[in-house]
């Protein structure tokens, strides 16, 4: 079972209905929080969906290493320091090569402020040629590589591709340009959750707009779109119906706050 919660489903440039990226994905009981962007944290335990609050988090993942999907990462483990956090489990995060570096330089900020107080923290930087992460129950987190310019801690970005024990899939694109990994990942997903961050006539390189997200779902045909991670001139917009100009799936716009459920639970 996937229960996928958009807590944040704008860009770098926050709209009322639309904060920066943030993800709450519950796979086969796995509490996965994804791209942890300025106020995740707060708008994670605000969702409702995480009972035991910082404690719930079992996994961080990561696709890449700009503001808008990795800055809350302080106020996450400055959390998982206090001892309010019971958890004995370790914290796992999951991210593109310059996450340790990323860390690294943070500690040297804040020392051990950073340091979970309960529970270890394990950091893999992930090797996209690797199997990508086995889960418990049967299910996989597989990276892939995207298109969006970096140049400062890492030069890699990361799409991922969930799935749970009874194979039902949903691929998330992270920030990317048009790109052949997403294409080839969204093929026969039961969810896209791809970025579409401004209409065409505003389209920038290493970003998605609805004509680039058509082009990919024509050939991918996933069963179903979620559109995400909107610039203010996207969030205001009929972004969906910019979508099927192009292409004739089942497209949603998302806003913060929409959630999906693939399975039942069991």
């Amino acid at each position: 079972m996937i229960r996928f919660h958009i807590l944040g489903a704008g860009g770098a440039v926050p709209t009322p209905t639309h904060c920066p990226a943030a993800y709450w994905i519950a796979l086969d009981g796995l509490g996965i929080l994804m791209d942890p962007g300025p106020g995740a944290t707060v708008r994670l335990v605000k969702s409702g969906c995480a009972d035991a609050g910082v404690d719930a988090i079992d996994l961080v993942l990561l696709s890449h290493l700009h503001p808008d999907h990795s800055a809350d990462l302080v106020p996450l483990l400055f959390a998982a320091h206090s001892p309010v956090c019971k958890n004995p489990e370790p914290l796992q995060m999951y991210g593109p090569g310059g996450l340790k570096d990323l860390l690294g330089r943070l500690k040297d900020i804040y020392g051990s402020w950073l340091e979970p107080r309960s529970r270890a923290l394990e950091v893999t930087e992930w090797d996209i040629a690797g199997p990508g992460l086995e889960l418990p129950g049967g299910g996989r987190i597989t990276p892939f590589p995207t298109e969006h310019a970096q140049d400062r801690l890492s030069q890699q970005t990361l799409g991922f591709v969930l799935e749970d024990g009874a194979g039902k899939k949903v691929v998330y694109s992270g920030d990317t340009g048009p790109c052949a990994a997403l294409k080839d990942a969204a093929r026969g997903a039961d969810v896209l959750v791809v970025e579409c961050s401004t209409p065409d006539e505003l389209a920038i390189a290493g970003h998605l707009y609805p004509a680039a997200v058509a082009e990919i779902c024509r050939e991918a045909r996933p069963a179903r779109v979620i559109l995400t991670h909107q610039y203010p001139a996207a969030a205001e917009i009929d972004l969906a119906a910019a979508v099927h100009a192009h292409y004739d799936g089942e497209v949603q716009q998302a806003r913060d706050g929409d959630e999906f459920t693939l399975g039942a639970e069991t």
